[in-house]
């Protein structure tokens, strides 16, 4: 693992990849195109990176091989390094929408193909830093394909405050676009989330919920800024 300290207040970004000439080409293009990016940790495997942090070690984000050759589970990965509180970006060339599906609801903000020009990758990691998602329209379509998935049936007003909430608004906009008292939104909200849970889809957070109403056809991703 190597590690290179920036001054207080830059960014940190570790890279868990097992081909080391990926992980320098990488490094090298965000560094250079990124000049908030002060500190960078390089790992062959997540254990190795984390261990190399330490305890109090801090990290904002790592971009991580979704297949790795210590054969882990690619969502436990993504599991453990939210845990150790990153903001996780997949950067793969794994083509099974279920296995992604699995790691975006582990927590995963993302994911850049590594077919894809490193610029995509670097709008990629704007994004997740900004605490977006990232996530295009070929694997937004090959997520809701995927049938091994179970989908909540909602009533009209929750999928309503669902859209509305996921897209970006507030609570308070959402309810006064829906003409009802933001308790009301918030009520909704717990209930689709609820649902969501019944389902074994996990939707705690707003990102989460971006990324179930995205799975499940109800708004288009993001386009990129």
């Amino acid at each position: 693992m190597s590690r290179r300290d920036g001054p207080d207040g830059g960014v940190a970004v570790g890279f868990v990849d097992d081909h080391p000439a990926v992980l320098q080409g990488l490094v090298q293009h965000l560094r250079a195109a990124l000049p908030e990016i002060t500190a960078t940790h390089t790992a062959s495997d997540v254990a190795g990176l984390v261990a190399g942090l330490g305890a109090s070690g801090r990290i904002d984000l790592v971009v991580l091989d979704i297949q790795l050759g210590d054969r882990s589970v690619p969502e436990h990965n993504v599991a453990a390094l939210r845990r150790h509180g990153a903001r996780v970006l997949l950067y793969s060339q794994e083509t099974r929408a279920s296995v992604v599906a699995r790691c975006l609801q582990a927590g995963a903000f993302g994911i850049v193909s590594k077919s894809e020009p490193l610029d995509v990758m670097t709008e990629a990691v704007r994004c997740v830093l900004r605490g977006e998602p990232h996530l295009n329209a070929d694997w937004a379509a090959a997520i809701r394909a995927d049938t091994q998935r179970q989908q909540p049936t909602f009533a009209p007003r929750e999928e309503e405050a669902l859209r509305l909430y996921a897209l970006g608004l507030p609570v308070t906009s959402v309810a006064t676009r829906m003409y009802v008292a933001p308790a009301t939104v918030k009520e909704y909200l717990l209930r689709v989330r609820r649902k969501y849970a019944d389902a074994g889809r996990d939707a705690t957070s707003k990102t989460d919920l971006l990324f179930r109403a995205i799975e499940d056809g109800l708004i288009d991703p993001p386009r990129p800024r």
